[in-house]
């Protein structure tokens, strides 16, 4: 094997397969890149896998001799950053005897010992075929308003990740962590298929962190390519393709978690009432901690309390409620917090029924979204 690529392209092509190396594996193998070349394509392929979510990556190189080898991630990352230009952006790798690669650049040379590719985890085959289109910007969005309500919690394996649905041209992403739920969906795209999965929370945030380098590549175009097999999940986006395996079991019935008969209402300004939200969680003493919310016709007192440390109150007027003055309820301002993040719209409704039952946050602007989430008991 003999290239010849760009420094700085092969440093990007880097980063966005670096993720997946696995930095505590048993598999030594697996804490490397797998570095394939195509002398007639004129590429390289880079691979990283932790042997749940794998990404592939191309990029352009002049290609002399084919050939193929695994290399630290570390440490060719490191040797490539600190590697002198002096004029030239080429590097060149050049594989040697033993398994060795031959690094230049400039006037340095570095020789790296790699791992033959033979034991290296085979990724499957993107179907493009088979694949269905989705606008890059629109799944980018989706993924960003449903992903943080997913659970960490191991015990919850099958909240581990996003609920994929496509149904007659409407594709859904659903999570939730069992007190909270985001479901948000898109319509019109063109398949006949339909099909349901749970992809893990992991393999969905590399895809939106790709999707996302790929907006911001002026040269970057094209639809994303999403493949759901009957164990696997696969995206393509402009050269790099995610493959991850499904998690298995029964997503939890969710539709009928959405309130669908409205009760009172609070028409909310955004900002004032995410940064409120921040003041108060200050005084929480964790994640699980709970912000009490009072309504009035004009205004809204938020208070929160850590007893016998800290405690918090303000009022805020950016607030119209069509309910009983004085209308209480708690909610874990992250909760809050992380729905507020992931909207555009100067306002949103908070649609309330009682201080116990499940309060449904959205905007008038965007109908095809829904948060959900349970109230708290007040401290």
């Amino acid at each position: 094997m003999k290239i010849k690529l760009d420094k700085k392209d092969l440093i990007e092509r880097l980063q966005i397969v670096q993720n997946m190396v696995s930095k505590r594996s048993a598999l030594p193998i697996l804490s490397n890149y797998l570095l394939e070349t195509d002398r007639s394509a004129r590429k390289l392929w880079i691979t990283s896998t932790d042997l749940e979510v794998g990404i592939k990556s191309s990029l352009d190189a002049i290609v002399e001799e084919d050939g193929s080898i695994t290399l630290p991630a570390r440490k060719l990352g490191e040797i490539l950053h600190e590697l002198p230009s002096n004029g030239s952006s080429d590097v060149v790798l050049e594989l040697k005897d033993n398994n060795r690669v031959q690094v230049l650049g400039a006037h340095s040379k570095f020789q790296i010992v790699g791992i033959p590719k033979d034991d290296y985890p085979v990724l499957p085959e993107f179907k493009k075929d088979q694949a269905i289109e989705f606008p890059s910007a629109v799944l980018l969005d989706m993924i960003r308003k449903t992903v943080f309500a997913a659970s960490n919690e191991e015990t919850r394996y099958v909240l581990n990740g996003v609920l994929f649905v496509l149904n007659q041209g409407k594709v859904s992403l659903v999570a939730t962590d069992g007190r909270r739920l985001a479901a948000v969906y898109s319509e019109g795209v063109a398949s006949d298929k339909n099909f349901q999965a749970i992809i893990p929370t992991k393999a969905l945030l590399e895809v939106g962190r790709v999707a996302e380098r790929s907006a911001g590549n002026p040269s970057a175009s094209g639809p994303v390519l999403v493949e759901i097999s009957e164990n696997r999940a696969g995206f393509y986006i402009d050269g790099t393709t995610i493959f991850s395996r499904l998690i298995d079991g029964n997503f939890p019935g969710w539709e009928q978690v959405i309130p669908r008969k409205p009760g009172v209402k609070a028409t909310v300004r955004v900002e004032p009432f995410l940064a409120v939200t921040k003041r108060a969680s200050l005084c929480i003493s964790d994640r699980v901690g709970t912000c009490r919310y009072k309504f009035f016709k004009n205004h809204c007192q938020v208070t929160s309390k850590t007893l016998g440390h800290y405690e918090f109150e303000e009022e805020i007027d950016s607030v119209s409620f069509d309910g009983e003055e004085g209308f209480e309820i708690s909610f874990n301002p992250h909760h809050v917090m992380d729905y507020l993040k992931n909207i555009t719209a100067d306002k949103f409704e908070i649609q309330l029924t009682t201080s116990v039952n499940p309060a449904l946050f959205a905007t008038p602007e965007n109908p095809r979204y829904s948060y959900v989430v349970m109230p708290t008991r007040s401290q």
